[in-house]
């Protein structure tokens, strides 16, 4: 990690920064009529993402899909932008999942709650619950609190 990405304030990002210019993000879908099979879901794995983020010190916010725990504290989750996504089907696209890794895993109070996560983003890869387009090496979390843009 840079002394930059250490030392400088986390840039507030939202979950548009994270699609390429002319990108839209497709609809917020948690269907439960009925089960889709994952050929069923409206887009590849190719999405494409924002090569300016690499190394960026960021806080983002979202709802939280835990994937590894120890001692009853978060280790690795997927940051995802509304509740019940990657839980429910489709998940959002690649390139609106974040794969956070704690290298000193974190409370989760409630998956049902929103949380800014802090940490320096990275262009990788994640395939396992869902695919990822980016991961974070999260240095922090906490509960998520509305701040009106100056």
């Amino acid at each position: 990690m840079s002394a930059l990405a250490q030392s400088d304030e986390p840039r507030t990002l939202e979950w548009d920064d994270l699609l390429p210019a002319g990108s839209h993000a497709p609809p917020q879908v948690v269907d439960h009529s009925q089960p889709l099979a994952f050929d069923d879901f409206p887009y590849g794995v190719d999405v494409k993402t924002v090569p300016e983020l690499a190394g960026v010190h960021a806080r983002l916010p979202g709802f939280v899909v835990p994937l590894d725990t120890v001692d009853g504290k978060v280790a690795s989750l997927l940051l995802v932008p509304y509740f019940g996504a990657c839980i429910h089907q489709p998940p959002p696209p690649p390139n609106q999942i974040v794969h956070v890794r704690f290298a000193d895993p974190v409370v989760l109070e409630s998956m049902y709650t929103p949380v800014w996560i802090t940490g320096v983003m990275k262009l990788e890869r994640y395939s396992g619950l869902a695919e990822s387009g980016y991961a974070m090496d999260g240095q922090g979390m906490e509960k998520y609190r509305y701040e009106a843009a100056e």
